[in-house]
């Protein structure tokens, strides 16, 4: 992260040689003509003495064209420049390079406006690139260095030093949270010793404060187990602490509103360790990644109390795919629909969110692994995927066109390895009908009788896709939403409770999702429902009004 790939500049070709010029038209000594060279180069425009002088066109071999004014042979003055992949250069010009101000438009949608010398960018110049970054600040031989701001596309910003395009020295770095982070960087990542920020003491001594305390240093015990060492602020965690999870998971870094927030590294149990910018619970930002020692034992005891353990993904900005417009909103309404009452209340610890640039191919596998291990033979496992899909696949953000597709393989894989007893993929992504062929009243009330039915159910593994495997999955514009995500959460929140028992079942929600999106689609999306599952396995508990 925070590498900053730079997009190189226009390269030019400044002049032809006359000796092999041949006058089709005109006067080519003094006055206006028309010269052809050997290789292929027409010049139409002004002679004096038989060099370029005045205003004229340069079409080279390539294709690039260079319309403006010369002197003695040489661009000079005001030009343009057009190369022949479509790359436009608009400014001044001094023998035949591009000196003083300028402009470059590339063709696929960035901008340069600067100060050439010598066909170098120098001094202060400004970036808008086809991603929507944008950099205002100093340069030097054509490469950010000195100071300098991006404002990049996801909210978030740098301003401080750069070297050579990167994040270079002392800078601050503003992240679309609202977190603030300063300090030195060193090719373009931050200077961050990711072992010192935890508590650092004698953990013994510290007073506990589930009950208060003053500020200071303490420790805070959670009902589930979890346990926080650090700064207390307010008689609550809030500040630099060291969190150990049941789990094995342990967090170091800052905390605040019980949940990781801001700066900080999460040591998973099975070795892998993940350090960034935290926001409320999740991963924001990752900076940094590592794998360590697995933790030694990992609780697999029986609970017999039922859970219900997510994974979300939400893929909107591709880099090598057209972008989508709501996925990412779908998968952030099917997280909030997890968090609420109707959808199991699940805690921080059971359902893991993946949206954008986290959506990475490892990431996803990571989370499901990290996410379904933790399940018991009691338990429920969903996972959820909006975004892009292939017939086989469906397709992470970083998917290039060959590699880095999560294949329909991978996902029955993270399925058939957790001992969970309910096991529910939810994907709205085109093709995804094509996974199915490869599978053979008072909020207490509420939660109550959902996971009381959730105990009596029947074992189950139900696979639910937006279309079939060879259809295209729709989103629309009226609805601000993937067609089947938005009936899903529709159906989920109530509306596909057709017997009014509170409860939703898997074949209500599929009921009601397949009639309104082949209502709304006009017959085009069919939604399908397979796998070996109990048709009375409840999704959702409707709360009494």
């Amino acid at each position: 992260m925070f590498k900053y790939t730079f997009i190189p500049l226009l390269l030019l070709s400044a002049t032809v040689t006359l000796a092999q010029g041949r006058c089709q038209r005109g006067n080519c000594y003094d006055g206006q003509g028309i010269l052809r060279f050997a290789d292929g180069a027409l010049y139409s425009g002004n002679f004096q003495a038989g060099k370029f002088e005045g205003s004229g066109t340069l079409t080279y071999p390539d294709g690039s064209v260079y319309t403006g004014n010369f002197h003695q042979q040489l661009q000079s003055g005001e030009g343009r420049l057009v190369d022949g992949n479509g790359n436009t250069y608009t400014g001044a010009w001094r023998n035949g390079k591009r000196d003083g101000r300028g402009r470059v438009n590339y063709n696929d949608g960035s901008t340069i406006v600067g100060q050439w010398v010598a066909d170098k960018l120098e001094g202060k110049a400004e970036f808008r690139f086809a991603n929507r970054d944008h950099y205002l600040g100093n340069m030097s031989n054509n490469l950010m260095n000195g100071y300098g701001r991006m404002d990049y596309a996801n909210g978030d910003s740098y301003r401080g030093n750069w070297s050579a395009n990167l994040r270079h020295g002392d800078g601050t770095m503003v992240f679309a949270n609202g977190t603030e982070i300063s300090g030195t960087w060193t090719n373009g990542e931050m200077n961050v010793d990711w072992s010192t920020l935890g508590f650092i003491g004698n953990t013994a001594t510290l007073p506990n404060c589930a009950e208060g305390c003053p500020d200071g240093p303490g420790r805070y015990a959670y009902a589930d187990g979890t346990q926080y060492y650090g700064d207390i602020h307010y008689g609550r965690p809030e500040g630099k602490g060291t969190v150990t999870f049941p789990g094995g998971n342990i967090y170091f870094g800052h905390f605040r509103n019980h949940r990781p927030e801001g700066l900080g590294v999460m040591h998973y149990a099975d070795g892998q360790i993940e350090g960034g910018i935290w926001d409320d619970g999740q991963l924001y930002r990752r900076m940094y990644t590592a794998m360590g020692k697995p933790a030694e034992s990992v609780d697999t005891a029986f609970d017999p109390e039922v859970r219900v353990w997510a994974v979300v993904v939400g893929c909107a900005f591709y880099q090598h795919m057209k972008t989508l417009r709501y996925t990412d909103d779908d998968a952030y309404q099917v997280y909030a629909f997890l968090k609420s009452i109707e959808g199991g209340a699940l805690s921080d610890e059971q359902v893991k969110v993946l949206i954008d640039e986290d959506a990475t191919h490892d990431n996803i596998l990571t989370a499901m692994r990290e996410t379904y291990r933790q399940a018991d033979e009691n338990d429920v496992i969903l996972f959820y995927f909006s975004g892009h899909g292939l017939p086989g696949a469906f397709l992470p953000v970083d998917y290039d066109g060959q590699q880095n597709a999560l294949r329909h393989e991978d996902v029955q894989d993270a399925l058939v390895s957790s001992r969970s007893r309910h096991k529910l993929v939810i994907a709205d992504a085109c093709h995804s009908g094509s996974l199915a062929a490869r599978s053979g009243g008072g909020n207490t009330e509420t939660l109550s009788s959902f996971y009381s039915a959730l105990t009596n159910a029947q074992s189950s593994t139900a696979l639910m896709m937006s279309s079939k495997g060879e259809e295209i999955s729709m989103e629309d514009g009226g609805l601000r939403s993937g067609v089947f995500s938005h009936y899903l959460i529709r159906g989920l929140k109530g509306e596909a409770d057709a017997d009014h028992d509170g409860l939703v079942s898997i074949e209500e929600l599929f009921a009601y999702v397949h009639r309104e999106v082949r209502g709304y689609t006009g017959n085009i999306q069919t939604p399908t429902l397979t796998g070996s599952y109990d048709k009375f396995m409840p999704i959702s508990a409707v709360r009494s009004r």
